[in-house]
């Protein structure tokens, strides 16, 4: 029986010979290694956590809706904590929540803090709805479809609105409510011809972006 040291150098010559015979592997290429490529990428970050945001935006403005009057600005800062708990509960990591938290602060108090978020919001309109659910026929289809905020206004008008926590930053902002439009006006195409169904009154839709201080109607 060969020693210990012969059995192992004969299997080092084996699996030299057999190295020896194999085909050359091809080089794959190679993606460069720099700082971003090994960061997350950040839109993900910000698509999975700005939907958390949209969330409790919504159900903060669901419930301004059924109170008498808009909360103020210091209202809404003394709720933070409040807000933080809801981010949590929909999954935000924790080092993402000061941030998350921060945004919905900042929603809230634009929208009291303007004249269009007022308005929407404003106690004198009639048949005014948040959350509103609604199931008809829109392009030849049953379609579901639940509407942010809808009301008629003094003039006689209906309106379905949209509510977009959407960021923008830097220049082109009009450039971006303009694809914004484009991007959600099915949407509300089908919540105008659904709300028509609702009564006589003459109906007009639009999105409305807290964080952006800005409404668009549908045109």
């Amino acid at each position: 029986m060969p020693r210990g040291g012969e059995v192992g150098e004969e299997g080092v010559r084996r699996a030299r010979q057999h190295e020896a015979r194999e085909e050359p592997r091809p080089d794959l290429p190679h993606l460069p290694i720099s700082h971003q490529s090994l960061e997350p990428p950040e839109f993900s970050w910000v698509g999975e956590t700005a939907r958390h945001i949209g969330t409790v935006v919504h159900a903060a403005l669901e419930q301004y809706a059924a109170a008498s009057e808009l909360p103020s600005k210091t209202a809404i800062e003394a709720e933070r904590e409040f807000y933080v708990y809801q981010l949590r509960r929909h999954g935000v990591p924790e080092g993402d929540l000061p941030r998350a938290a921060s945004v919905v602060v900042e929603a809230l108090t634009r929208t009291v803090g303007n004249d269009r978020g007022r308005w929407i919001f404003a106690p004198e309109h009639r048949e005014s709805r948040s959350e509103w659910a609604l199931t008809g026929i829109a392009a030849g289809r049953l379609t579901n479809v639940v509407i942010d905020r809808s009301f008629i206004d003094k003039a006689g008008t209906r309106w379905v609105i949209d509510f977009k926590t959407s960021r923008h930053e830097g220049g082109g902002l009009e450039a971006f409510l303009e694809q914004e439009i484009a991007r959600y006006r099915p949407q509300l195409e089908t919540y105008v011809a659904l709300a028509r169904g609702m009564g006589t009154a003459p109906v007009r839709a639009g999105l409305y972006f807290p964080l952006l201080d800005v409404f668009r109607e549908l045109t």
